[in-house]
């Protein structure tokens, strides 16, 4: 089986951050998103798919993945093209920006994998956060928008065998000030909330019916 993490540009990162870190710093958090990630997956061979040469050199020499260089446009075409040059039919598809995923998640899909033809892990938004595929070209890659939705009519449409792994940490995708604070919350010996601490960033309750807490930025 091969892991497959799409990653897109450095230049292109997470915009909605755009006031809140800069540039350099958007980059050096996608980069530590992807140390938690590669740390759940540890023993796992790992495929990074991007155009980036940074990112794809980072994948090689630090996170000792495999790497492909994404020659077309769109997530979609991207997963696609990776389909064609691995040569394993089992396959799992996985974010950069999901760092509390953690090994006893990657062990739950693991053993229900045995019994299921497709698992599939929503994000809050509605996208799919993780997508595990025991062969391949089983359903049609329908990422962007509401995927989670649109894979299970795949699924269904196909007649496959699929379970639905509901976990709030592999939800939590990093696009807004307001989901690092989730990292705060739940990720505990991560190295994003490391990072995020060194940058002097913080989280604070709300004592109202506006939010569960205020992310803040001491320096």
């Amino acid at each position: 089986m091969k892991v497959l993490i799409p990653v897109s540009p450095i230049n292109s990162l997470k915009t909605r951050l755009s006031e809140f870190l800069s540039n350099e710093e958007r980059k050096n958090l996608l980069l530590n998103m992807l140390r938690d990630i590669r740390k759940a997956l540890e023993g796992l061979d790992v495929v990074i798919v991007s155009k980036d040469e940074e990112i794809l050199n980072f994948a090689k020499n630090e996170l000792k993945a495999e790497t492909i260089k994404e020659k077309y446009k769109g997530l979609n075409n991207a997963i696609k093209q990776a389909f064609e040059e691995i040569e394993d039919e089992e396959v799992m598809i996985i974010p950069a920006d999901i760092p509390l995923i953690k090994k006893k998640h990657i062990n739950d899909i693991l053993k229900l994998s045995k019994d299921y033809d497709m698992i599939i892990c929503p994000s809050r938004g509605g996208g799919t956060n993780l997508l595990y595929l025991k062969s391949k070209n089983l359903i049609e890659m329908k990422y962007e928008g509401f995927s989670f939705l649109k894979h299970l009519e795949e699924a269904k449409k196909r007649n496959l065998r699929y379970y639905i792994y509901d976990s709030f940490l592999i939800s939590v995708d990093i696009n807004t000030p307001e989901d690092l604070g989730e990292i705060f919350i739940h990720g505990n010996d991560t190295y994003t909330k490391n990072y995020l601490k060194s940058l002097g960033i913080d989280v604070e309750p709300k004592h109202s019916s506006a939010g569960r807490f205020v992310v803040k930025r001491g320096r």
